[in-house]
């Protein structure tokens, strides 16, 4: 479980960018390229990404800084294979005298989970994961971009179940092309029989990154009121508890992003950088 109290004394975050993805989905304005157009680059980058680290573990050190907690994310982690990624973190910061918090892998889109990869996460000590559907209806993830299937996530979910993953965030997103108030609240029911530690709902934002921003318009704001307002009645009373939010420019229904957990399953890191009340260190673009 999670321990949300106050950061140790001299701690800090620490955030590792994989800005890489197997394909782009249409709504994502990340620093991110799909590995068709950009794999050239993955074996210059972990160069680059070991050099990184050892700089930020010498400051550290230089200061008398700890690790508190570690997020990798992206990107989708899971497209590059993790394991040198995974064992440069354990070297430069995770000291045998002191241990992490909270080890956060975005595994994010199910078609980049394997089984081979989940187990260098339990390897390495991974505490915490993410398996995204986004949604549950195949019609509105292959408007999305996203080229998976609702049966694809769920499969992965439980693979990660089975592997003894036992923190695991779901993301869901209200106002996505095709979607609709019924087939949304139909994806968060089955989340909540899934029941993971804790589902994140994103309300649609158009960046300018994004292939929706030229080509979508803004999703209707009663229709994703009416989805938000599903999510906090159902998930309150399948016992998760809003412990994050925060908002974006652009967002369907001036709404907002946030983040729910069952109790003591919420995620230390994103309280901290949230609340601006913890150092976090980056490594990578």
């Amino acid at each position: 479980m999670a321990d949300t109290a106050a950061a140790p004394k001299n701690s800090v975050g620490v955030y590792i960018s994989v800005p890489f993805c197997p394909t782009r989905c249409k709504y994502c304005s990340f620093v991110s390229n799909s590995v068709s157009q950009m794999g050239k680059l993955i074996p210059v980058y972990l160069q680059r990404m070991q050099e990184e680290m050892q700089l930020v573990s010498r400051i550290m050190d230089e200061f008398g800084l700890t690790a508190d907690t570690v997020y990798i994310g992206g990107g989708t982690p899971t497209t590059i294979d993790l394991y040198q990624p995974l064992d440069w973190i354990h070297r430069y910061f995770m000291p045998k005298k002191h241990a992490l918090r909270e080890f956060t892998v975005e595994a994010g889109r199910p078609d980049t989970i394997t089984r081979e990869n989940l187990s260098y996460l339990r390897q390495f000590g991974v505490t915490r994961i993410s398996v995204n559907p986004q949604s549950f209806q195949d019609d509105v993830l292959k408007a999305a971009g996203r080229p998976h299937t609702a049966q694809d996530a769920i499969e992965k979910y439980l693979l990660a179940k089975e592997m003894g993953f036992d923190n695991i965030n779901m993301d869901f997103i209200a106002g996505l092309p095709c979607d609709t108030v019924r087939g949304f609240c139909d994806s968060i029911d089955k989340a909540v029989q899934l029941d993971p530690e804790s589902i994140t709902v994103h309300c649609l934002a158009l960046k300018k990154a994004a292939d929706f921003y030229q080509s979508l318009p803004m999703p209707d704001a009663q229709a994703v009121s009416e989805m938000v307002a599903y999510v906090e009645n159902t998930l309150t009373a399948a016992g998760y508890r809003p412990y994050y939010l925060y908002r974006q420019k652009n967002m369907a229904a001036n709404l907002e992003n946030v983040g729910y957990a069952k109790p003591g399953f919420e995620s230390a890191y994103n309280v901290m950088m949230m609340d601006d009340s913890q150092t976090i260190l980056g490594v990578g673009a």
